[in-house]
């Protein structure tokens, strides 16, 4: 498992968790978005070893004032959401000075946010919301549905953002507080879309702004909890509390600071110190380290349960439009020479667990899918039979800088190398290797993806639509090009029928064990670990009062979190 490289659930576009997978999909006449999901799971384990804290709440009254500084996996490259490439930490950032259309509660439903009821016609391919009043963002203009459709069609002229909006046919505003989205096809599940983030809402005066200078970042103009104060790229980025938040009583924190530390040793370290009052985490011995009298006087939040549908999967990504491993048989020879559960051993953390697809066996998508086993010999004689004619083939794997990471990179580069390939390691920063990803620039890829409860989430990373050369921007990052996965994925967002949904997804998982350009490693653990006194990291509640979704994937929401002493 690497640490901080590559995407999140909830990833740039795709990490926003949905409607569960055991949404009843059937019925007629209009749907009121209210809890669109049977799921029945209530968040991430929680536990706490310190004495004061129990599950990062209190029975006190919160208190309001303070500042907290949390030490980030990573830097993100950006605030805008048109252009700007977000994994876990994006989203981290946004959901602090931002607030999306539309929000995952715990029970893994979607429910609106910046809306205030979201409807669709009989045949889920009209999507009528309308927006809370009185809401402002911090430079005092107000959200309306113009607003609303100007970062639409921002996002829809964007070349990495656009692409996810192509099956909205129009969007309408009838009136000042009503936006309506016509689709070119059903989608019962289209609101789950608007929790990622193309549903994030920034002032027009940032639009207009990012319009006139694209070369210049934007200023952030939000209707968030916090307001952007200051922001010097891989040191720090403060924000500070918005007092005309439309949340009546929110924020409780003065101002929230966050500070990338790549090194998971080091924000361990720095946490501990007190250098920072709160950590993320991709690294599964973070959880070891701070369970039982390690986490004396912290509280851990993690993923190993309460993740609501389909985890996040750790893997080594390849690419299907360049040598060599555009050759199927060799990627059938990295993966038959990679150890998954050897790896997943020299990572520690949590119980080892076989992965041989993007759904787990608890999931109704789940099928056997006939992914390789390890067969060292198997993959020598297919890397003889390339060498024959093409020579000794030769790869290069791109991670980033961090010790485990390296730790990983350099064990699989040992595993291949003993069947017969001639294997580098090149190590980047994290925003170069989501560059990377993008265009096409790699050979193969330490990466981390697919966590969403709705597999529609997933359609951009696996469409024919979204296969670019390399060079030019392309979200299907392997440019895998499989007709059979696209009809299948279009089946899946299109039907109301839920054994035809699961079917469709079955085929899709099934498709990837053949082509094989994802070599999975295991599912992956994300965790937050804080000081006793950091309360509410674990207790979310929507505009409505629902339970939110509070700890998703490694993304958390710091609107009611607050200080005890």
């Amino acid at each position: 498992m690497t640490s901080g490289n590559g995407f999140s659930r909830r990833v740039f576009l795709s990490q926003g968790a949905a409607t569960g997978g055991l949404m009843m999909l059937g019925g007629v006449g209009a749907s009121v978005l209210a809890g669109c999901s049977s799921s029945s799971s209530t968040g991430s384990t929680i536990t706490s070893a310190g004495t004061d804290a129990t599950s990062g709440a209190s029975a006190e009254t919160p208190k309001r004032g303070g500042a907290l500084t949390v030490g980030t996996i990573a830097e993100i490259n950006g605030f805008y959401p048109a252009t700007s490439h977000w994994d876990t930490n994006g989203y981290i950032y946004a959901n602090t000075i931002y607030d999306p259309l539309m929000a995952v509660a715990a029970d893994g439903s979607v429910q609106p946010y910046l809306a205030k009821t979201m409807t669709s016609n009989a045949t889920y391919d009209v999507w009528t919301m309308t927006l809370r009043s009185n809401v402002r963002f911090n430079d005092g203009s107000p959200l309306d549905s113009m607003v609303v459709l100007a970062n639409f069609n921002a996002l829809r002229k964007s070349s990495l953002t656009g692409v996810t909006l192509d099956q909205v046919a129009s969007v309408t505003t009838p009136d000042a507080m009503t936006v309506v989205y016509t689709l070119t096809g059903p989608n019962p599940t289209y609101p789950s879309g608007l929790t990622t983030q193309v549903g994030y809402v920034v002032g027009t005066a940032m639009i207009d702004a990012a319009t006139a200078n694209p070369s210049v970042a934007p200023l952030p103009v939000g209707t968030g909890p916090f307001i952007y104060s200051q922001w010097q790229p891989n040191d720090h980025f403060t924000a500070i509390r918005n007092p005309s938040y439309w949340r009546s009583g929110l924020p409780y924190l003065d101002s929230i600071t966050f500070r990338p530390i790549p090194d998971t040793g080091q924000r361990e370290s720095t946490l501990r110190s007190g250098g920072v009052d709160m950590i993320e985490s991709v690294t599964p011995t973070t959880i070891t380290n701070f369970s039982g009298s390690g986490g004396t006087g912290y509280q851990l939040t993690d993923t190993r349960t309460g993740v609501i549908g389909q985890p996040t999967f750790s893997f080594i990504m390849l690419n299907t439009a360049v040598a060599p491993t555009n050759d199927l048989s060799i990627r059938q020879a990295l993966a038959k020479g990679m150890d998954q559960m050897e790896l997943q051993k020299l990572l520690g953390g949590p119980p080892a667990k076989p992965v041989d697809g993007i759904f787990l066996p608890n999931s109704p998508y789940y099928s056997k899918t006939g992914y390789p086993s390890y067969d060292p010999s198997a993959a020598k004689s297919l890397v003889s039979e390339y060498k024959a004619q093409h020579g000794t083939p030769a790869i290069t794997i791109t991670t980033i800088p961090d010790p485990i990471a390296l730790k990983e990179v350099e064990a699989v580069q040992q595993m291949w190398e003993q069947v017969g390939f001639a294997v580098s390691i090149s190590e980047v920063q994290q925003a170069t290797i989501i560059d990377d990803f993008v265009l096409g620039t790699f050979q193969a890829a330490t990466s981390y993806l697919f966590g969403a409860v709705n597999p529609d989430l997933n359609y951009v990373w696996w469409s024919t639509t979204t296969v670019e050369p390399p060079g030019k921007i392309g979200l299907n990052f392997t440019r895998l090009d499989d007709p059979q996965i696209e009809t299948a994925l279009l089946q899946g967002r299109h039907t109301t029928s839920q054994s035809t949904r699961v079917s469709a997804y079955r085929t899709v998982n099934e498709r990837l064990a053949e082509d094989l350009a994802y070599l999975w490693i295991e599912q992956y653990f994300f965790s937050q670990v804080a000081q006793d006194r950091v309360q509410n990291l674990g207790h979310r509640t929507l505009p409505e009062g629902l339970p939110g979704y509070a700890f998703d994937e490694g993304i958390f929401v710091p609107t009611q979190v607050w200080l005890d002493g």
